[in-house]
């Protein structure tokens, strides 16, 4: 890992050197080249500037933005291993570790199984994680955070386009940290590329992405009874954290896997395509003549040579001049207005391994129960295929209608299969199956007022599962949005918790367990000005879970729970007041499901520019994160899954950090101090049972872009 990391830094490194280029004076036409390159001076003509809007990024769901450079607050908030806001999560002491969840989400349910091993997915990346680009310049992004005891983490992106049709980008996420306590180290890496193509008269377009990821993490099972003593009493003895007994020290897992995926459509008809063509068209003609009128007026400037230049001159302004387009062609492209007809397909191919290592285990007394063997060699695999085939029509009248079909191919396994003492089939090795499902979706608007709606179903093979969601959105200019929603889902549980092998007698079943379903109804608002708001009511039967004793179950009656969470930010003169309050109900199920009632972050700081010319943007401030005691989930590293546990509260303790953080032209830099009242406010900050939160901790990272 550190070799890797080594040789990224090395290569992003070159990239930016050999991108250095001078920059010409406001109203120059004309780059000059690096002078230690060449003694001959080349001038290359422009065709147009480029914008910041010019660098978009572009989501698995085609929504566009932009690569953005400024620092807000949301910015310090996803500066972690994750790059996502964790409000509603509360990290383990290292970085690399897993999350303890602080609130749920029920939302956009698939029909298809998934593996499980939920504990370890935070830093995977799904399909709808993955983000695609276009920019008119090779761009690179950097991100660099430090971890606990030689811990670093480094995510490098490079993307450039090779023309206006075709954008490649690659890029690597490595994390090492040693973390304070015993066995406690992560390891992770993740690399992906993705590519996306357009034809030049924008009827086919292709994009797709290889994803891969290895994620190890030493386990050592939380801290001894004896080391939770001498935590919470402050005993000086064990301000070095290395000192505290864990339940073991030779535990390890590996989440793993790797994914192909591409998807492609062709316009077989459309409207606006033919009128952006001769929109594009005209472009082209008015860059040519741009680029004509600019060299002429160079020329006429030479006026030593301007005899011998004066048959360039009439040439190219005979060219010029034979160029008659004028902006009045140009026609309106209304997307509004657009008919389209368009077929598509796409293809997923992902396979995934989990792996638990234990040496040198005692076979009557192991930390999880008996085991068969004293060197504990668990392996899950899993492997999934996903073809869709659609059809995609879009009019003024009904908006945009899609249908899919989808054949899915499953194979959760292992390398055996487990036969009671009477040689009678136990266990089974595998679940395999396959499925074929149907789907529809439909986008319509009028006006300012959207509604969405999506229904999928398995017509058949050897799961079942449907799907319906609903949505209608408003949006008044840019007061405010407010939108209502509603899903209905019924889906098969998650596959670890059907069936599961271990080299511990205990860890061992195989369960038919009924379909999940789930209900989902809510309402969002959004504001500048009076804040956001978002609430849900969630209703779930044949909840599955891990019980105490770490084996899975469905709980006989309905989840009924409601969650409401709101935010807004005060500004007074250059101090900000940035608030995020949660707030959770469990109306019923409170037996097999926990979480805190109330989850608040309250964010004050500063910003000003410093020194002359504004060169530096300052943002300095403390932030608050509290929750009240609840029975969290307890960790368990041989399954990487949280089990149900009722002995045991954590929270009512303040989290403080302190932050410093700068920006300079295109660099964010960030300084904290986490947690920096740990030494006054009483010893008992847990992430989950027996796995204390982290000590106060000084952390220093950046994200750095830089355009060619």
């Amino acid at each position: 890992m550190k070799n890797n990391i080594l040789i990224i830094i090395l290569f992003f490194l070159t990239v930016s050197a050999n991108s250095q280029i001078i920059r010409p004076e406001k109203g120059d036409s004309f780059y000059k080249a690096d002078s230690t390159r060449s003694n001959k001076e080349i001038k290359v003509i422009l065709s147009d500037k480029t914008k910041y809007t010019d660098y978009k990024v572009i989501s698995a769901s085609n929504d566009t933005t932009f690569i953005d450079t400024t620092l807000t607050i949301q910015k310090d908030y996803k500066l972690n291993y994750t790059r996502k806001d964790d409000f509603e999560l509360l990290p383990f002491h290292n970085q690399g570790q897993t999350y303890n969840k602080l609130g749920y989400n029920f939302e956009n349910n698939s029909i298809f199984p998934e593996m499980g091993i939920t504990a370890k997915r935070y830093n995977y990346k799904t399909i709808e994680d993955i983000k695609y680009y276009y920019v008119p310049t090779p761009t690179t992004e950097l991100s660099y955070r430090t971890g606990l005891e030689q811990g670093q983490m480094l995510d490098a992106l490079l993307t450039m386009n090779f023309s206006k049709q075709t954008n490649i980008s690659i890029a690597y996420k490595g994390l090492r940290s040693l973390g304070k306590y015993r066995n406690s180290l992560a390891s992770h890496g993740n690399f992906r590329t993705t590519f996306n193509y357009s034809s030049k008269n924008s009827k086919y377009f292709l994009r797709g992405h290889f994803s891969s990821f290895d994620f190890l993490n030493n386990e050592n099972g939380g801290l001894t009874a004896t080391s939770i003593e001498n935590f919470e009493s402050g005993n000086t003895n064990y301000v070095e954290r290395a000192r505290l007994d864990v339940n073991y020290t030779n535990g390890s897992n590996m989440f793993e896997g790797k994914r192909y995926y591409f998807d492609h459509n062709y316009t077989l008809i459309s409207k606006n395509t033919t009128l952006q063509q001769q929109n594009d068209s005209l472009k082209t003609q008015f860059a040519k003549r741009n680029r004509y009128n600019t060299t002429i007026k160079r020329l006429k400037i030479d006026t030593l040579n301007l005899a011998s230049n004066q048959a360039k001159i009439d040439s190219l302004t005979f060219l010029a001049t034979a160029i008659t387009a004028d902006s009045s062609m140009f026609k309106d492209v209304i997307a509004s207005k657009e008919v389209s007809l368009k077929i598509g397909h796409s293809f997923q191919y992902e396979t995934k391994h989990y792996r638990f290592y234990q040496t040198n285990n005692s076979i009557t007394s192991g930390f999880y129960g008996n085991a068969h063997s004293s060197e504990i060699e668990d392996h899950t695999s899993f492997q999934k295929l996903d073809n869709q085939l659609f059809a995609e029509f879009k009019s003024p009248i009904i908006g945009k209608l899609k249908a899919s079909l989808n054949y899915f191919d499953y194979n959760y396994h292992y390398n055996s299969v487990i036969f009671e003492d009477n040689n009678n089939l136990a266990i089974q090795n595998k679940i395999k199956g396959n499925a074929i499902g149907f789907g529809a979706d439909w986008i319509t608007n009028y006006k300012n007022f959207f509604i969405t709606a999506n229904a999928s179903t398995i017509v058949s093979g050897n799961i079942t599962g449907s799907s319906l969601k609903a949505s209608a959105y408003i949006k008044k200019d840019s007061i405010f949005s407010f939108k209502g929603y509603a899903e209905f889902t019924t889906k098969t549980p998650q596959l670890n918790t059907q069936l599961y092998q271990s080299d511990y007698v205990d860890y061992n079943w195989s369960n038919n367990f009924k379909n999940e379903d789930i209900t989902n109804i809510g309402v969002e608002f959004k504001s500048n000005k009076w804040g956001n708001l978002k609430a849900s009511y969630n209703l779930v039967d044949n909840y599955t879970y891990f019980n105490e004793n770490s084996t899975p179950t469905q709980a006989s009656e309905t989840l009924n729970y409601i969650k409401v969470k709101a935010s807004k930010a005060i500004s007074y003169g250059k101090f900000t007041l940035d608030n995020t309050v949660m707030y959770q109900k469990v109306a019923k199920g409170e037996s097999f499901f926990n979480v805190p009632e109330i989850v608040t972050r309250n964010s004050l700081f500063y910003t000003d520019y410093l020194f002359k010319g504004d060169p530096l943007f300052l943002q300095t401030g403390v932030t608050l994160k509290y929750f009240t005691k609840f029975n969290a989930g307890a960790y368990n590293p041989l399954l990487s899954e949280f089990t149900l546990q009722n002995d045991t509260e954590i929270g009512n303790y303040p989290i403080l950090d302190l932050f410093v953080n700068a920006q300079i032209r295109r660099t964010r830099l960030y300084f904290k101090v986490e947690n920096f009242t740990a030494s006054f406010t009483g010893r008992d900050y847990y992430a989950a049972p027996s796995y204390p939160y982290r000590d106060l901790t000084v952390r220093f990272g950046l994200v750095w872009n830089f355009f060619i």
